[in-house]
């Protein structure tokens, strides 16, 4: 029975629920032609949190080696390490801070930045038990989006996971622990889509190709499930904070594993 029970989590939080069933509005979806990929709006500034992460770390490389980003702050417990011939290294700005303490600590660096990626997450295992998973997961990504607000900042893109979902029956057993990762998730999402942002964008990647930092069950996953690389989600969130800049898009937009791979796509085509 336990087994059974444990087969059944995983399938539920893996296939989510519909979004016409989560009773959200239908999202604005961005146009990822080849021309979102690059907006002109040098001096841009931007807040990364989580950015020691899979794709955090490649949202930070992104944006130091872009000329359209002039300054580039990193909020979190330590700093980030960037590889040793990383172009625009001098824009990088790094603050140590608790996270139990973000706005106390940190609240300043958030005024006046045009936007704030926010990569938060762990795992339970990293985590050592539900509560904490739930603290990264959830509360401090709550937390990072109230002071994104209340500095005004206009766009706020959050790293989710395919399959989101608020409403999912969750517990902390450990063995279900793949619905309390949805529910957590969805709870993180929500607490974004209310803080009325100009642009909200919510990115809700499946299996992740983290390269050298892939975890061991992603490792043999990734081929059968087309996983779909950091850098490709990193570039997703750069260029859908820059298609804001230039006032191409506005409001909420979630983006489904599909609209990551396609802007992949569009990305990589050859330029006419």
């Amino acid at each position: 029975m336990t087994v059974l029970l444990l087969l059944l989590a995983c399938i539920l939080a893996c296939l989510g629920t519909p979004e016409s069933l989560a009773g959200d509005a239908e999202p604005q979806r961005c146009d990822w032609g080849a021309d979102t990929v690059v907006a002109d709006r040098p001096g841009m500034s931007a807040l990364v949190l989580g950015g020691t992460g899979a794709v955090g770390s490649h949202i930070v490389q992104q944006l130091l080696a872009s000329d359209q980003w002039s300054k580039v702050i990193t909020v979190g417990r330590r700093q980030v390490a960037l590889p040793t011939d990383q172009p625009g290294a001098s824009k990088l700005q790094q603050v140590v801070v608790d996270m139990d303490a973000l706005q106390g600590q940190a609240g300043a660096s958030f005024s006046g930045v045009d936007a704030v990626f926010c990569a938060l997450g762990t795992t339970r295992a990293d985590a050592g038990s539900a509560e904490v998973f739930k603290k990264v997961d959830h509360e401090y990504v709550a937390a990072a989006a109230a002071a994104a607000a209340a500095a005004r900042v206009p766009w706020f893109g959050l790293v989710s996971a395919q399959g989101a979902n608020a409403a999912m029956p969750a517990s902390d057993w450990k063995l279900l622990h793949p619905l309390l990762y949805t529910r957590t998730k969805g709870l993180a999402e929500a607490a974004v889509k209310g803080q009325g942002f100009a642009r909200a964008a919510i990115f809700r990647p499946g299996m992740l190709d983290r390269g050298d930092k892939a975890r061991a069950i992603e490792k043999w996953f990734a081929p059968l499930t087309g996983a779909i690389p950091v850098a490709d989600v990193a570039q997703a969130m750069v260029a859908d904070a820059a298609a804001h800049k230039a006032g191409r898009v506005s409001g909420l937009a979630v983006f489904e594993m599909k609209d990551l791979k396609a802007a992949a796509a569009a990305a990589a085509a050859p330029k006419q």
